[in-house]
């Protein structure tokens, strides 16, 4: 039985005082996070700040790899991260592939880098509009996550989280039907399994990430291959996010 996990994705968000706030509010609840697995993805800026504190697990927004050191001006390696304690890394978000043109090939490399490095790897993947109403939402998706599956080690299954987000979701309160997240879920762990042998394909979570809020996270938990959430604007607010960790 895979355990649930949540990703909070603040992005581009909150000021230093509000994210001091919000990281120990959420660092305090309790016995509602012991049978969730739960990271907070802060702005970048703010990595080293929360790490002082004893709290719930903190993961990067972004990493560059796989280089450790270089003339990458404005880019944080994985050296960084592991000096500053981070055993997570978000990688591969729409956002990042939209706005900053990071490939596949790119993307791929850097989570290859990532779990070889020991991290905890979120890797996003999903479809625009166009392609899901086309027809070949899965033939895209098949795509994104086959650059990273031909060159994992089978070892490393246990430390991947794949994020289901599609594109035409994320922030603009369409959500996908729960027959549409149950086929691309269940897709998704059908390509787990043709590439790896059943104890590795089973520990690879698989979440959803895309308008998740508290009003439609505990319908979206119940579904088969749905192991948790990425969250982005709803994990802004304490309560939001209290109610989809307890929703799983």
């Amino acid at each position: 039985m895979r355990k649930k996990i949540i990703g909070a994705n603040w992005k581009m968000n909150l000021s230093r005082l509000e994210a001091e706030s919000l990281y120990h509010e959420i660092s305090n609840l309790g016995e509602l996070n012991e049978h969730v697995d739960l990271v907070v993805f802060p702005p970048q800026p703010f990595l080293g700040l929360l790490s002082l504190n004893a709290g719930v697990a903190l993961g990067a927004q972004n990493v560059y790899g796989p280089e450790i050191f270089g003339a990458y001006t404005g880019e944080t390696s994985l050296q960084h991260l592991i000096d500053l304690h981070i055993q997570n890394v978000l990688i591969g978000h729409s956002e990042r592939r939209l706005y900053f043109n990071e490939h596949s090939d790119f993307i791929g490399a850097k989570a290859i880098a990532a779990l070889n490095g020991g991290f905890q790897v979120f890797f996003c993947c999903g479809e625009s509009m166009e392609i899901r109403e086309n027809g070949t939402a899965a033939s895209w998706v098949e795509a994104q996550l086959t650059s990273l599956f031909e060159q994992m080690d089978p070892k490393s299954c246990s430390a991947l989280v794949i994020a289901y987000e599609p594109i035409w979701a994320i922030g603009t309160g369409k959500v996908p039907s729960m027959d549409e997240i149950t086929e691309m879920h269940g897709f998704i762990r059908g390509l787990c399994e043709q590439y790896f042998d059943t104890p590795f394909a089973d520990a690879i979570r698989i979440i959803y990430g895309g308008s998740c809020t508290a009003n439609n996270a505990r319908a979206m938990a119940q579904l088969p291959n749905v192991d948790g959430f990425l969250v982005g604007g709803a994990s802004l607010s304490y309560s939001s996010i209290q109610e989809i960790i307890a929703s799983v």
